[in-house]
């Protein structure tokens, strides 16, 4: 697979078999290469995608008993269109990074079928996921080498190259994540590449790229997928209808579900509209618009041990309502200038607006709520015995506020510009990518609160402004960050032997203005380097013989600072606004060492990747631990493994395997947190950090049969046992907010069936043994006995159940 205009080989393309009774497929090796078969005798088509060049489709006749070869060119783009991808540039191949890596392409997206983004990162290694309420996976929980998984906040997550977190400085926590149907690759990097990008970036930086538009020709495709708990989208696309130079593509999603528990039920309209503008064969201009609409009756709502073992799917929050209404606007020029300079300019905004209203909880006895429903009285949550956490209005009318309502609105700007400059340094080939980002953003947080649960509307006080006293209840506060980020990359070439040395510079202004307290602000500046070195050692080519033909391999490793920015949490934790605080940021941002080593190589049998790596982390804040200070240091330290082993290359039968395992150890260093017992500091050295699992690990098995158009894949997950608290408590309660997660397997399995050249199917079952286990325990905070949905500790959260679905895709 060569690119036309070049004749390099082309990394990474999709090679697909299509027409009727006839598929399979694969990805070209860094020479360009590909293998597919054995296939029947006969007419094949081959559909060849690769970003950045034009689709392909070529007929081969192919020969019983033989070997067929064929050399495809690809017809490149005008221009590339640079920025919307992060692990390479142009046909630059992923076993020179500079650091692990992992891609989910276009193929194992298709195949898996996956409901929410979340499910697609599950197999990476070094990436854990938690389950979190709801099924449409809107608020993803991501952790990437046992780095607070809650929301994914140490994790800069991007779509096309443009984050997408509502406040990525002050607020990162994800909040929203675009639907995986408009997904065509996911890219994760963790090593020293990662400092280009900012913020966020101590644990790695998630890249959901998006298909631009391509077609020449009128046409789209459809797909309809309907399943279990009344689940269902429709998906469209069209594109093709302007000119060779101007290429427009409109996509529309409408997905709704009933969710995995009681009063769960999601509905999301999601719209897009692209153009491509080739102004000429050195300049393309690129937009993207889209609106995002998605209204839950999400919740909060944790279950006791009782509930869960009783009735898992238990949820009387029938009021909790969670609406998202966002709209982003991107634009990406790229400018070739010749000579090895190229340049890529890009300009991102949205709005985001998020009113989540919740009903409060109270805890009654599991035999009185079971005998007398809505009659049953509240009880403390120390009360011994079997308990249920309902809402309380459910039981009882109670004199003060029964619903509160987070109502946060975000506006987000951006201007980047950067040069890709190919040049030579002291006589070596080198590479330096270079640019600046202006950012701009601003967090509205308004806390209502109200007596009818039913309410979409509160009060931040109680009582008459012109009679004192007033009661505050609620909070209203404005935050502002404006940013600069500089940052250089350059990449050396010595031989086999690739330097990357680094750095990202931010300087950042961030303000919090409380609005019911006088309009008080207060302000802080802060300036800070980020240095980075990474290398990638070309170990060479190798004839290893038999069925694992030639081998390559390749040394990688690096070094980089993480630090993470004072949020919204770190001004409310502190009291920044309290005139008698001497000082407003005498808690320290979170900042870190992250080093790597890993070995990644191919052969004809297939390829691996493994990854040693430790992270050092200096003023670990933590979410709902509530410090009043600095933690102090922690460490996480571990192994990376994956491998794809194609069977077909050893006999004909044999499916594909792919694993992966991680093994982790995290540990505080040193550290002293309130007791949850009595209060007083207790000494937390030598524990492991909060959802940070000892060992994870997948394996899966693909096997296509050409002459059916019928490809059968398996997958089997396994997560370790986490704690909840940072004392690693054993005991747990009868409230459900303590204790660890247990251990728990996943079973997955799924069928495609190339029905026709246009017409495929996909049936895909999740958790296929219904297999009911603990999420998580969302909000776990052993010192919060309440029943609170405001923040408190909030109980058991169930896992996904079994869901099956059926799709049907009809390209046109």
């Amino acid at each position: 697979m060569l690119s036309a205009s070049t004749e390099v080989p082309v990394t990474a393309a999709t090679v697909e078999v299509i027409g009727e009774g006839r598929s399979g497929g694969t990805t070209t090796d860094d020479d360009g290469r590909f293998v597919l078969g054995p296939l029947p005798a006969g007419p094949t088509q081959l559909k060849i995608r690769h970003v950045g060049h034009v689709p392909a489709v070529r007929t081969v006749q192919v020969q019983g008993g033989e070997t067929t070869r064929v050399t495809v060119a690809l017809e490149r783009d005008v221009v590339e269109l640079s920025g919307l991808e992060i692990t390479s540039r142009s046909e630059a191949a992923q076993a020179s990074f500079p650091g692990a890596t992992f891609t989910v392409d276009a193929a194992e997206l298709e195949q898996g079928n996956p409901i929410g983004l979340q499910e697609t990162l599950l197999s990476v290694p070094g990436v854990f996921g938690r389950a979190d309420d709801g099924m449409g996976q809107t608020r993803m929980s991501i952790s990437i080498r046992g780095l607070q998984s809650r929301r994914t906040q140490r994790v800069l997550v991007m779509e096309d190259g443009v984050p997408i977190q509502p406040a990525p400085y002050i607020f990162s926590p994800l909040y929203y994540n675009p639907p995986v149907e408009r997904i065509e690759k996911t890219e994760i990097i963790k090593g020293s590449s990662s400092i280009r990008h900012g913020p966020q970036t101590m644990a790695g930086v998630i890249n959901f790229v998006t298909g631009r538009p391509q077609r020449r020709t009128p046409g789209g495709e459809l797909k309809v997928t309907g399943g279990s708990h009344r689940y269902g989208s429709v998906f469209a696309e069209v594109g093709g209808f302007g000119t060779a130079d101007l290429r427009p593509q409109m996509q529309l999603l409408v997905k709704r579900g009933d969710g995995f528990r009681d009063n769960n039920d999601f509905f999301q309209l999601n719209g897009t509209a692209k153009l491509q503008y080739d102004l000429d064969d050195d300049q393309s201009l690129y937009l993207k618009a889209n609106v995002d609409y998605e209204d839950m009756n999400a919740t909060y709502h944790g279950l006791t041990p009782h509930s869960f073992e009783t009735n898992p799917d238990f949820n009387p929050k029938d009021d909790d309502s969670y609406r998202i209404l966002r709209g982003a606007f991107d634009a990406i020029y790229n400018h070739d200038y010749g000579g090895g300079l190229r340049s890529t300019t890009k300009f991102y905004g949205n709005v985001f607006d998020r009113p989540w209203w919740r009903e409060e909880n109270v805890f009654v006895r599991a035999d009185d709520y079971e005998q007398n429903g809505a009659a049953a009285e509240p009880v403390p949550p120390t009360t011994p015995g079997d308990l249920v956490r309902v809402a309380a209005t459910d039981v009882t009318d109670r004199d003060r506020a029964v619903a509160f309502g987070n109502e946060r609105t975000f506006y987000v700007t951006g201007l980047e510009h950067s040069f890709d400059i190919d040049h030579s340094l002291f006589g070596r080939s080198a590479s330096l990518e270079t640019g600046a980002r202006l950012h701009y953003e601003r967090f509205e947080d308004n806390n209502k609160v109200s007596d009818d649960p039913e309410a979409r509307d509160g009060v931040f006080f109680r009582g008459d402004r012109s009679n004192p006293p007033v009661t505050i209840v609620g909070r209203s506060r404005i935050y502002e960050t404006q940013a600069l980020a500089l940052y250089g990359l350059e990449e050396i070439q010595v031989g086999l032997l690739t330097l990357s040395p680094g750095v990202r510079l931010e300087l950042f202004s961030q303000s919090s203005t409380d609005r019911l307290d006088g309009n008080r602000e207060v302000e802080e500046t802060n300036v800070v380097p980020l240095p980075s070195l990474g290398a990638n050692l070309d170990l060479g080519r190798y004839d290893l013989g038999g069925p694992l033909g030639d081998g390559q391999f390749n040394l990688f490793g690096g070094v980089h600072r993480g630090y993470t920015s004072p949020s919204s949490a770190t001004f409310l934790t502190l009291g920044v606004n309290d005139p008698n605080r001497e000082a407003a940021f005498d808690l320290q941002a979170e900042k870190s060492w992250n080093s790597e080593l890993g070995l990644r190589g191919r052969t004809r049998l297939g390829e691996f990747q493994f990854t040693g790596f430790y992270t050092y982390v200096e003023d670990l804040v933590g979410g709902k631990t509530r410090f009043t200070q600095n933690l102090g240091v922690v460490q996480s330290y571990g192994l990376e493994s994956s491998a794809t082993l194609k069977g077909d290359a050893v006999a004909g039968i044999l499916p594909t395997l792919d694993a992966s395992y991680t093994f982790m150890q995290t540990e505080v260093v040193e550290g002293i947190v309130p007791s949850a017992v009595d209060g007083t500091p207790t000494d937390i050295s030598g524990n492991e950090l909060i959802a940070a699992p000892n060992h994870t690990a997948t394996v899966g098995l693909t096997k296509t049969f050409s002459d059916l158009g019928l490809t059968l894949r398996s997958t089997l997950r396994y997560r370790g046992e986490f704690y909840t608290d940072l004392e690693n408590l054993e005991r747990t309660s009868n409230r459900g907010e303590v204790g660890p997660v247990p251990s728990h397997t996943v079973l997955d399995a799924g069928a495609t069936y190339e029905y026709s050249d246009d017409v495929r199917l996909n049936l895909t079952v999740k958790n296929v043994t219904d297999n009911v286990y603990i999420g998580s325990r969302l909000h776990s905070n052993p010192r919060d006995k309440g029943a609170s949905s405001n923040g408190g500790s909030t109980g058991i959260l169930p896992g996904p159940r079994r869901q099956v679905n059926l799709s049907v895709q009809y390209d046109f």
